[in-house]
């Protein structure tokens, strides 16, 4: 009896461990789930921030262009020219704005980047967990095979 009862203990304790790493891998599957939802609203909001910048470029390079024609023909037509020094603040603020939005992509690019890295981490500690678990599931049958050679 006592042989039985050491069997069945062994039993029910590879039972309990099989679950709790069944439940380990549910939790770690759900929080990978929730991160790549994570990411992905983090990406729609990083592409329609690319889109927007992009538009506000554009808006920008032909008001450039607007406003050089425009200094064109008050300069064909003898019209007073904005000083040199209010053009070359509004330039300098133009450039700050351009490098401000630049700035903010490459903040945008190195969460993105950051991302990546997380979720190349959550796929190695996925494939590490499938091998523990392999790994303990062939210790669990070699085990098993011992205990009935010895039987025997």
């Amino acid at each position: 009896m006592t042989g039985s009862e050491s069997l069945e203990d062994r039993e029910a304790a590879l039972t309990q461990r099989e679950a709790a790493q069944e439940e380990r891998e549910g939790v770690a599957d759900k929080r990978d789930r929730v991160a790549e939802q994570r990411d992905s609203i983090a990406d729609q909001r990083e592409a329609a921030s690319d889109a927007r910048d992009l538009r506000l470029d554009e808006k920008e390079k032909r008001l450039t262009g607007l406003e050089h024609m425009l200094d064109e023909r008050a300069r064909a037509l003898r019209e007073a020219v904005p000083d040199v020094v209010r053009r070359q603040q509004e330039a300098i603020d133009r450039s700050r704005s351009v490098l401000q939005r630049a700035e903010q992509r490459l903040l945008r690019a190195e969460a993105s980047l950051q991302r990546s890295r997380a979720a190349i981490r959550r796929d190695e500690a996925e494939i590490q967990r499938e091998v523990a678990a392999s790994s303990q599931h062939e210790e669990g049958a070699t085990a098993e095979a011992s205990d009935g050679s010895e039987r025997s």
